[in-house]
């Protein structure tokens, strides 16, 4: 009555009843399972390959795996697909979209460099590249067939500081500027000027080189290869002073040297305690430029007199001078074999001579740099294989060196050394991640700006301007050939034309304004609007730091210098009605606009803080502005802008004076402008009281052949333009003008001489009873 049931195991007691159903025995016994093989053991996979990981799937121990063979990817286990998280998802989602930014810019500047030159190009008839029958080996002519069809606008030779030797300066600088406005200043006064009232006095005028050991010419000074005396050396506390000043200053303008490395290179230096360091190049470099920014801070004793506007040998743009001597020394003995360390003593050397107003040094420099770079080879991509954070301090070099190149070869009108065409490297990033693998302590501000945005913004600011520039000075190259002209003051149609194609090519640099983030931007007061010229006076954020502070003020003052710059050529003195002109006439407007924002800034920030204070690039770009506003007037002397541009002329001298406490160029740029808007203010008048004076004109080529009644014409069209005075640059009594002292903007004032040769009153005093 009991029937014995015998278990089965877990695993086969469902086979067991499904299979014992019809098999039991006559009384009842299901017969015993045959024995259940061993299972085979699962294998094991070492490491899963990077997208298995990713989708959380199983993977092999094939190559490639079965899911990446039936999914098509790339097997991999070396973490290059490593996104698993979503902070790594969201950088890396960044980085694609700043790049595909970045890629549709260079898209839009190309297709409007395209645009510009197929509806704006002069009528020429069609290029054949067939070799023509006569043209064999033998007949070629290499030299001949290398030129252009182009006739570019012809700068002036003239001499600088204290040489005799005459350098070329292209219609694009300050030079070619002054030039016009020296010989209208000559034409309308009746009167030379001579260059000690025409010109601030700076190191570069009194000193042959910043390591000159005394005032002179280099040919009457006893050259001395004696390093510092010990009055000149830093003890090691006064080293760290000026070192902090460095981080504190232009290391968030100049992101070319790593932090933590400096600093570590810097203590290696100190072998033993109570000696002196070893010596570095680029620590000596690095302490001459921060001496000289520190030194500008100190304010100089004594009234504001005579020897005040004289530089001497402890003024401040050539403070530090041994230290950058012997740091030009220890490089002299690495050309042969250049390092990363070469090229930023070469760039900071360029910054340093240029504050000292040692402009064509400066330039041989930045030779001397894009030649290294190119043996770094940092115009190419950096290799994959480098760290990120070496990978983008050679992005930064390599741009940092081509923004400064261009910026000086625009301002002194000279060809460009650095082409673009040659380089393959990427712009530098700006995100969150590498900002703090730099190893600085800059917190991160609002809209995705980092510390490194500003060099990224800057890079573009200057591609942008550079685009322009080119692409202006050939089509202006066109229109000469066509017309076989030398200057386009000569053809008023001809200027017209330049006029029409700048004003579409500056779309350039209006894209690059919308385009700046709003963390870089100094906002304006209601209803002012950022990086504009409506007059609205800054709304300083009151707890920013200095570091972005003086980051979204530089990149401003930046904008308005070089739009400025680009519009200036149309600032003309010819007897051409302005009716005629009216392009060109918006174009002046637009330059004494920029001039007058950048006057605004200056002297608001140096009246309500001191951010700029001691910032010679800043005093630079003044008065490069200052220029541009002396010269719209004495263009436009009755036009609706003269009274504000009059105005902002004495905030301009307020500026100089307020530099002027610090270093003497300043002081003496206070007094230069005051001489200059004098006789600005006595044209004025005469203009407004239709006052005609006939200027002396000894010959029909030296003043472009002026008619009888230009006077009368000119007061009725609203200009004092009373004679020819953009002439031919051949007659512009080229040899005189000397003097030009400021590298970054090329804006010393200067003189012709020989002017009005055969006038019979040139000795006499210049006076207001003219007329």
């Amino acid at each position: 009555m009991f029937t014995t049931f015998s278990r089965a195991p877990p695993d086969a007691a469902g086979r067991g009843k499904a299979r014992g159903k019809g098999r039991q025995s006559q009384n009842g016994a299901s017969p015993p399972d045959p024995p259940t093989p061993p299972r085979s053991k699962r294998s094991q996979v070492a490491r899963a390959c990077d997208l298995c990981r990713l989708h959380r799937s199983k993977c092999d121990n094939n190559q490639p795996c079965s899911n990446c063979q039936h999914r098509g990817e790339r097997c991999s286990n070396d973490g290059s697909s490593d996104l698993r998280t979503m902070p790594s998802a969201i950088r890396e989602i960044q980085r694609l979209r700043s790049r595909v930014h970045d890629l549709e810019q260079q898209l839009q500047r190309q297709d409007l460099s395209l645009n510009n030159t197929a509806t704006t190009s002069l009528a020429t008839p069609p290029v054949s590249f067939a070799p023509s029958p006569a043209s064999t080996a033998a007949t070629r002519d290499p030299p001949k067939e290398h030129g252009s069809p182009k006739k570019y606008w012809e700068g002036i030779y003239t001499s600088t500081a204290q040489s005799h030797q005459t350098q070329y300066y292209g219609p694009a600088s300050s030079f070619y500027f002054i030039g016009r406005m020296s010989s209208y200043l000559a034409a309308a006064l009746q009167q030379p000027h001579s260059d000690h009232h025409m010109q601030p006095n700076s190191a570069s005028r009194s000193f042959a080189t910043p390591t000159s050991p005394k005032r002179g010419p280099l040919d009457e000074m006893d050259i001395s290869t004696d390093g510092p005396t010990a009055a000149d050396t830093l003890s090691g506390t006064q080293e760290d002073y000026f070192l902090d000043l460095f981080w504190q200053s232009y290391h968030c303008i100049l992101q070319i040297i790593d932090e933590l490395d400096f600093k570590e290179h810097y203590r290696s230096l100190w072998v033993a305690p109570g000696r002196s360091r070893k010596p570095s190049a680029l620590v000596d470099i690095v302490l001459a430029l921060c001496m000289q920014y520190g030194v500008a801070f100190v304010p100089r004793s004594g009234p504001v007199t005579q020897t005040q506007v004289d530089v001497d040998g402890n003024d401040a743009t050539i403070a530090g001078r041994w230290l950058y001597r012997r740091s030009q020394t220890l490089l002299s003995k690495q050309l042969e074999s250049p390092s990363i360390m070469t090229l930023q003593c070469h760039i900071l050397a360029v910054y340093y001579l240029c504050n000292a107003s040692f402009q064509n040094m400066a330039h041989s420099t930045l030779a001397v740099a894009v030649r290294t770079a190119q043996i770094l080879g940092l115009h190419l991509e950096p290799p994959e294989s480098m760290p990120r954070k070496t990978k983008e301090l050679r992005k930064r070099l390599w741009w940092t060196l081509f923004t400064v190149e261009s910026k000086t070869c625009m301002k002194l009108g000279r060809p460009l050394s650095a082409q673009i065409s040659e380089a393959t490297c990427s712009l530098p990033a700006d995100d969150h991640e590498l900002a703090l693998l730099s190893g600085s302590s800059f917190a991160s501000s609002e809209d995705n700006v980092t510390w490194h945005t500003y060099n990224l913004q800057n890079t573009k600011l200057i591609l942008a301007a550079r685009t322009v520039y080119v692409a202006f000075h050939d089509r202006c190259a066109e229109v000469l050939a066509a017309t076989n002209g030398t200057t386009l003051y000569s053809d008023a149609q001809a200027l017209e034309t330049c006029a029409h194609f700048l004003s579409t090519g500056m779309e350039c640099l209006h894209s690059w304004r919308h385009g700046v983030p709003n963390g870089l931007k100094t906002k304006r007061r209601d209803p002012g609007e950022p990086l504009s010229t409506d007059k609205s006076l800054l709304d300083l954020e009151l707890y920013a730091p200095v570091w972005l502070q003086r980051q979204r003020l530089l990149l401003e003052l930046l904008y308005h210098n070089l739009a400025m710059n680009l519009h200036r050529p149309f600032v003309s003195f010819s007897t051409v009605p302005s009716s005629s002109l009216q392009l060109a006439h918006g174009h002046a407007i637009a330059c004494v606009d920029h001039a007058m924002a950048i006057t605004q800034i200056m002297h608001q920030m140096l009246t309500e803080g001191d951010t700029l204070r001691g910032w010679h690039e800043a005093f630079q770009w003044q008065w490069n502005a200052t220029l541009s506003l002396i010269g719209y007037i004495l263009a436009y002397p009755l036009a609706p802008s003269t009274p504000s541009a009059r105005q902002a002329i004495d905030s301009a001298i307020d500026v100089f004076e307020t530099f002027g406490r610090n270093f003497a160029i300043a002081a003496s740029a206070a007094n230069v402008t005051r001489d200059l808007v004098a006789k600005a203010d006595f044209l004025i008048f005469r203009a407004s009281g239709n006052g005609i004076v006939t200027p002396a004109s000894p010959s029909s080529s030296d003043f472009g052949g002026l008619p009888a009644n230009a006077g009368a014409e000119n007061a009725a069209h609203g200009s004092n333009a009373m004679f020819q005075a953009d002439m031919d640059p051949s007659n512009m009594f080229q040899n005189s003008l000397s003097g030009m002292d400021l590298a970054f903007t090329v804006d010393s004032l200067n003189s012709f001489e020989r002017m009005l040769a055969g006038s019979s009153n040139m000795a006499n005093p210049w006076d207001f009873s003219q007329g």
